[in-house]
Formats: C-alpha cells, sequence, structure tokens
C-alpha cells in the first residue's frame, strides 16, 4: 500500500508541466513521409539502365560537323540503325506462365534474361535456362527440362498437344 501512495505522489508532483512534442516535428514527419510516398509513385518511371541505342541520343540534340565530310555515309548509317529494332520491342511478349513449371517469380527472371515470347524460350537450351533460373536467380526449385519443347508447342499454336504434354507432367518435368 505504501508503494501506492508513493507512485501517486510522484506521479501528481511531476505532471505539473505538461510534456508536449515541437510544433515543428509533425511537419517534418509529415514532408519525409509525403516525399517517401512521392518516390515510391515514381521510381517505377526511372530508367533501368541505357536505351538500346545510346549513339541516337547523343547525336540527334547535337549538330553534325562533320556531315559536310560525308553526308550520304551519315545519313545511310541513321537509316540504318533506325530499321535494326531489337525483338523484345517489336514483338508483344508471350504469358509464359502457361509453360508447366513457370510461376510469376520465373517469368519475370525470364523476361530479366530477354525471354519474352514461345520462340525465344523454344530457341534456349537447356542449360541455359538452367543457368539463368537456378544459378544465376539461385532458384533451386525449377526444372527447365521440359520447357523448350512446352513452348515449340505453344510457339506453332498447338495447343491440344502442348496440353497432353503438361497431363504427363509435374512441376514441369516428366512424371
Amino acid at each position: 500500500m505504501n508503494y501506492l501512495l508513493t507512485a501517486t505522489i510522484f506521479l501528481t508532483e511531476g505532471a505539473t508541466e505538461p510534456v508536449g512534442v515541437p510544433p515543428w516535428i509533425p511537419v517534418v514527419i509529415g514532408i519525409i513521409l509525403l516525399l517517401v510516398f512521392l518516390w515510391g509513385l515514381n521510381r517505377n518511371n526511372i530508367p533501368q539502365g541505357e536505351p538500346a541505342h545510346a549513339d541516337d541520343h547523343h547525336d540527334a540534340g547535337h549538330s553534325d560537323a562533320h556531315a559536310h565530310h560525308e553526308p550520304e555515309a551519315h545519313v545511310e548509317s541513321v537509316a540504318e540503325r533506325s530499321t535494326a529494332v531489337p525483338i523484345a520491342e517489336a514483338v508483344a511478349p508471350d504469358d509464359l506462365k502457361i509453360i508447366e513449371g513457370i510461376g510469376p517469380k520465373i517469368e519475370g527472371i525470364l523476361h530479366e534474361a530477354g525471354i519474352f515470347t514461345f520462340a525465344a524460350l523454344a530457341a534456349a537450351s537447356v542449360d541455359h535456362l538452367e543457368q539463368i533460373v537456378r544459378e544465376d536467380a539461385g532458384i533451386r526449385v525449377a526444372f527447365p527440362d521440359t520447357w523448350p519443347e512446352q513452348a515449340r508447342l505453344a510457339a506453332s499454336g498447338e495447343w491440344t498437344a502442348l496440353e497432353t504434354l503438361q497431363d504427363e507432367l509435374k512441376g514441369g518435368r516428366r512424371a
């Protein structure tokens, strides 16, 4: 009982002056939260790496002082570069998750490696796919043994044959 009385007296004596937070602290916290929120919204708009034709961007904004030497050669090189479009940009990506054994995470890993279509997946060797998924990404439970075969069927539109093959598979592997 004595402890309770001592605690009550101690608490009432110390509470004579209110303790508060300086008014600028919530403002600073609010500004920080706003900046973090805006950064989160814009971080997907930050370019990742260099553009495919970095020389085009460099040459486009400058007048070419050397153009009077060989104007036709310069025009040809620009024309050649403008027609050389990477396949990944020209073709819409396929849904690689249709392939048994490929989920959203592995599809993202394949996209990072430049494989966006069934045709590209079909052209890849099993060793290369194992390098990408198992060694580079560290996913040990992925077995790409049948992915090129499945991708060939999907690329050629043989959906019935693909479905028959997938019925024989378990997790992308032959059962």
